[in-house]
């Protein structure tokens, strides 16, 4: 177990708890504020990078909501108000039998201050080196204790500004690798590794004159295969970018944000009073309110992804043919964005006590009852997509009405549901009711409930000689939980240039009970210092798919001189949540491009297939020698009801040596090993599985346009597939000490990854055995290098004075041709490793209205940019590895009465 207690929140100078944790080296790949293409403004913990529906989030011991747009996996971290929090304990073991599902990868455990008497005040402010994303927040907790109980309070209001891609050299700006390049290559002028790209949905449009399956168009001015506006009303050839120019593509980057902006207001309180000696009443309450935005450059209009030509017979078409491969950038039609008003509302109730002494064999045990409600309710606002069908008449035919002007439809049908002729091919020149006709305010609402009744009671069974003894703890439980996605129509029935996505509604229940037993046998010797063995086990019934139990049994062994061994293993399970059971069919665009383009924009030059791959997109129908020039791929995912649970077995076993007071040293081994994995596949396994492999049932996945060939999409539903292994090393050590100079606590943590790997349940088309994808030290499967660490110091005078600093590093890794480095013979590239450091002073003085403390500090000192990865989203960066902000500064004044 790593526990963050209050003085490591407070030295990281960040206002959400999230972002701390998501710096400890167990923790990857999840989601955050800086999230732009694909976030929702939250931010979540991924422990082991098994997904953070593996990891399972406790607030005092008991389960929190899952909060997000709807139909949510896991908690978001931003409705946890940081100003409550004593301590965060973070198991990085499997603990099923403990605590039921999810639990897999470990447990984050949130502890809350209790038995608080007086009020705490806090005022905190950051901005970057460059004045941007600066972040307000402001906090409060007050409390009040008697003998009898107590009460606590707490309130906050945090803002966080927006940080825009242009504004980061980084991210200003987006490139293509060509993987196949060499340095002697590249000098010899034969090939650009890196090669500006931007998006072919120009301002100025992009005209494909020589489209697959349909007769070349004959374009003036233009005489290669793609064409553009000339601004003069006429066409001249499409530039394509180069190494040092965006030729006609177009940078969206300066549009999108590159940290998101938010809001949140966050009530908390948590109190208990004594009823009897023996019998208390307790309660939790929370609120959170999350307000957060993301921006995307300008609509791309995609013709042929939409299957809206424009017609031959459109008055803004002058060239007397159906074109069918255009596409444009909408800036006329001003940035998409996606507004989230996402509210989370927790209560608890309990009574808890003690056995009186008198009782038998069951004196002084404990006990608990207690009732946990949780729901969140959140609507998801989206401007900027258009209304596919109504794109589709204004693409078609039309014409000059003498009463109204340009008419959509014919003069013996017009179409009179306000539809105007879109000129599509004529930049900025395209009438301000067409754009009123073509858009929509997409309105999505979601919600998330749980209920759960939980009994328990444990204790001191006997006692055993050499001052051991037996106790155990047993409980039950019942919990619900309900989900639901609601798109708004056009959304839901895929009448959008935007991604579709269907209805998400459904529900489960389970009723579970529990026991875990531990015995001492030996304790207080002069070479055994303390020996223990603990058994726990669960037993479920789920309404979705039957009965199962789970086990895990551990030892501790501490022997004089101050060595321990530990160990566990178990057995763990995690059942399918809601979206993955109900999710309706959604579009995703993974960056891929498509295996039968015959000049794909990573390559300068025309490429030759291979035979095993030619022959599948013949099969399809693709004619050969055809060129997309697509970089993304349209994806269909979905929720799958006859998901069966995953299992899993989890073992470690550790070393621990403390040779002084306050210093120790700890090594754990740890296996983690997931069968029936509910996942879906990564998309670019179902295209090798395709073209590589030849197996027809992947093909039959890949559906293409009759007329151009493209992929249309991918089908890709969650399902049980394969196995998930990954084993490391933990290693830490802590020494804290005083002396004349003040308390001091220095301490590194990291882990040493040996294995992360996804069995497929595939065929290798390289080797013709299963398929195996390693994900250690390959961005194949995300950033998993095979070593992270921390490094942090903290001082304290007695003076009042403080200071300290936190050391954060990333080792390298390499990504390859198509995010594929499990093919041998893809080219590839390092990534370079990353390292970050915080410093932060401190000055607290006392005085008659209590204790005054300033803390000044600067987060990424050196300004480190995150590494360039060219597979990865388009930032060319990582989102859940790496700071995007750059250099931060921060001052926070708090006040304790």
């Amino acid at each position: 177990m790593s526990v963050v207690d209050k003085e490591k929140l407070d030295s990281a100078g960040i206002t959400n708890v999230g972002d701390v944790l998501q710096k400890i080296p167990a923790q990857g790949n999840a989601i955050n504020a800086q999230n732009n293409n694909g976030g929702d403004g939250s931010t979540r913990i991924n422990l082991r990078s098994l997904g953070t529906n593996r990891t399972l989030v406790l607030l005092n011991g008991r389960r929190v909501v899952p909060s997000g747009t709807g139909a949510d996996a896991s908690v978001d971290f931003g409705t946890i108000p940081l100003a409550m929090i004593e301590r965060v304990e973070v198991l990085k073991d499997g603990a099923s039998a403990i605590y039921g599902s999810d639990a897999i990868a470990g447990v984050v455990n949130v502890i809350t201050r209790t038995n608080m008497n007086g009020t705490e005040a806090n005022i905190y402010t950051a901005t970057s080196s460059q004045r941007d994303g600066t972040n307000y927040d402001l906090s409060f907790v007050t409390g009040h204790s008697s003998n009898r109980g107590n009460i606590t309070f707490s309130g906050g209001y945090q803002q966080q500004k927006p940080v825009m891609a242009g504004e980061r050299d980084f991210a200003k700006q987006t490139y293509s690798y060509d993987f196949t390049c060499t340095t002697e290559m590249e000098q010899a002028g034969d090939c650009t590794k890196a090669t500006l790209t931007g998006s072919s949905s120009s301002p100025t449009g992009r005209i494909n004159r020589m489209p697959n399956g349909g007769p070349v168009i004959s374009i003036p001015g233009c005489t290669t295969k793609y064409c553009t506006a000339d601004g003069n009303g006429g066409f001249r050839n499409f530039n394509l970018p180069t190494a040092t120019s965006f030729g006609d593509n177009y940078n969206f980057q300066p549009l999108n944000y590159l940290f998101t902006p938010s809001t949140r207001v966050n009530l908390f309180s948590n109190g208990h009073y004594d009823i009897t000696k023996n019998t208390h009443v307790f309660f939790e309450g929370q609120f959170n309110s999350r307000k957060s935005t993301q921006q995307l450059a300008e609509e791309p209009a995609t013709l042929g992804l939409f299957g809206t030509p424009i017609s031959k017979s459109s008055i803004y078409n002058p060239f007397g043919q159906d074109i069918v491969d255009y596409n444009r950038r909408l800036v006329e039609f001003g940035p998409r964005t996606f507004n989230q008003d996402v509210n989370t509302t927790r209560l608890v109730f309990g009574l808890n006590g003690a056995l009186p002494e008198e009782a038998s064999v069951v004196k002084n045990w404990k006990w608990e009852g207690s009732y946990n409600y949780g729901r969140t309710d959140a609507t998801n606002q989206t401007h900027g997509d258009l209304i596919k069908s109504h794109l589709g008449r204004a693409l078609g035919p039309s014409f000059i009405d003498p009463a109204n002007g340009p008419t959509c439809g014919t003069q013996a049908a017009p179409i009179t549901d306000g539809c105007v002729p879109l000129n599509l091919l004529n930049p900025n020149h395209v009438d301000p009711r067409a754009i009123q006709y073509l858009t929509f305010t997409g309105t999505q609402t979601g919600t998330n409930e749980q209920h759960t009744a939980q009994i328990t009671t444990s204790g001191k069974l006997v006692d055993l000689p050499n001052h051991g003894d037996i106790s155990l703890a047993v409980g039950g439980d019942y919990r619900f939980e309900k989900g639901s996605f609601t798109p708004d129509p056009l959304t839901s029935t895929g009448d959008t240039t935007g991604n579709a996505q269907q209805p998400t509604v459904g529900s489960y229940n389970t009723f579970e009970g529990f026991g875990e037993l531990s015995i001492v046998p030996y304790s207080g010797g002069e070479v055994v210092k303390w020996a223990e063995i603990n058994a726990a086990g669960r037993a479920y019934d789920y309404n979705t798919f039957g009965s199962g139990a789970t086990g895990k049994v551990s030892g501790l062994l501490r022997v004089v001189g101050g060595v321990a061994v530990r160990g566990t293993y178990g057995n763990a399970f995690r059942a399918p949540n809601v979206a993955e059971l109900f999710s309706g069919q959604f579009d995703g665009f993974p960056v891929l491009e498509d295996p039968c383009d015959a000049k794909p924009p990573s390559s300068k030059n025309p490429v030759v297939l291979d035979p095993m791959t030619q022959k599948a997109c013949t099969a399809q129908g693709v004619p050969m020698g055809s060129q997309f020039g697509t970089s993304q791929q349209r994806a269909l995912g979905g929720g799958n009801k006859q998901l069966q649970p995953e299992k899993g077995k989890v073992g470690t076993a550790g070393l621990v040596y403390e040779p002084l007071r306050g210093l120790d040293f700890t090594l754990d081994y740890w296996n983690i090993g997931i069968d029936q994995a509910i996942t879906s596949l990564p998309v670019a396994t179902i295209l090798s599985q395709c073209y590589q492999g030849g197996l027809q049932p992947f093909c039959d996945q890949i559906q293409r346009d009759p007329v151009t060939h493209e992929i249309s999409h991918i089908v890709d539903i969650t399902q049980n597939v394969g196995s998930l292994t990954t084993s490391g090393l933990d290693f830490s050590a802590a020494y804290q000490y005083r002396n004349g100079a003040g308390t001091f606590r220095h301490a590194v943590e990291g882990t040493y990854l040996l294995k992360y790997n996804i069995d497929t349940g595939t065929i290798d088309p390289n080797t013709g055995k299963q398929q195996i994808i390693h994900g250690r030290n390959f961005y194949d499967l995300g950033v998993n290098p095979d070593l992270k660490f921390n490094i942090f110091t903290i001082w304290n005078h007695p003076s009042g004075i403080g200071a300290g600093f936190n050391f954060r590093f990333v080792n390298s890794i390499q990504e390859c041709d198509q995010d594929n480095c499990n093919d041998p013979a893809n080219g590839r590239r390092d990534v370079s490793a990353y390292a970050t450091g915080d410093v932060y002073l401190d000055y607290g003085v006392k005085s008659a209205q209590g204790t005054t403390r300033v803390t000044v500090g600067m987060n990424n000192v050196a300004g480190v940019k995150p590494p360039v990865i060219y597979n990865g989203p388009a930032l060319n960066a990582d989102e859940s590895a790496y700071d995007f902000m750059g250099r931060q500064f921060y001052v926070r004044l708090s006040q304790l009465f």
